[in-house]
Order: structure tokens, then C-alpha cells, then sequence
């Protein structure tokens, strides 16, 4: 059986996610387009970005982080409005309740999205 870091892995690899060199929209009317923007060699940011009372915003936001040689992402950080959650407030340091809370969300979500038909390659 395959861990939590493992399916979400998996979930982003059969997305596309993971193939993004810098950024990437996935359209798939009548949902809001999902952002892919990669932070850095192993760091993705996943969001959809509604317009709210004619704002646009980030609605989720959320930060992975990618180890390839171990198949595994993680979340690092989660926003949405006003709320913003992080799994790593300082070095050494590890709220592990947010990175559980967040990791069951990314989790959910991206099976979510997988099933509305988000995927680069179609």
C-alpha cells in the first residue's frame, strides 16, 4: 500500500504536473483553470485562481515539494484568501498537524481535479 506522499506523487505525475519546466494552465471549461507554476527543480505551486466580486484570487494555493529519486511531494504551504498555512515555519521546525491537514486536502484535491479531467495530455 502506497502512503499519502506516495499518491500524491503519483496523482501529479498523471496530471502532468511534474512534467512543467516553468508554467502551464489547464483548461477544462466549465471549471476554474488550474495554474501550474514550478518554483524551482522540486517545488510546484497548484492554484485556481476564481474571480471573487470582480478580484481575482488565489483559491487554492498550494506549494509541493518534489523528491523524483523517491517518488514522494509534499506540501509545504497552503493559502486561500486571508488563511495561510505552513508545514515548515522555520528551519528545524515541522508542524506536523498542518502538514497532515494539508496532505489529506492536496490528497482529495488532486483526486478531484484528476476526476473534472485535468490532465496535460489528453
Amino acid at each position: 500500500m502506497t502512503d499519502i506522499y506516495h499518491s500524491i506523487y503519483q496523482k501529479m505525475k498523471k496530471m502532468g504536473v511534474l512534467d512543467v519546466k516553468q508554467y502551464a494552465v489547464i483548461e477544462n471549461p466549465p471549471y476554474v483553470p488550474l495554474c501550474i507554476d514550478r518554483l524551482s527543480p522540486d517545488t510546484f505551486a497548484l492554484s485556481q485562481n476564481p474571480v471573487v466580486e470582480g478580484l481575482m484570487v488565489a483559491d487554492p494555493d498550494i506549494e509541493v515539494r518534489v523528491n523524483f529519486g523517491e517518488e514522494t511531494a509534499e506540501p509545504l504551504a497552503y493559502q486561500s484568501g486571508e488563511n495561510r498555512k505552513v508545514v515548515y515555519p522555520s528551519a528545524g521546525k515541522v508542524n506536523l498537524v498542518v502538514k497532515n491537514e494539508l496532505s489529506e486536502f492536496l490528497d482529495r484535491w488532486l483526486t478531484e481535479l484528476i476526476s473534472q479531467g485535468f490532465l496535460r495530455y489528453q
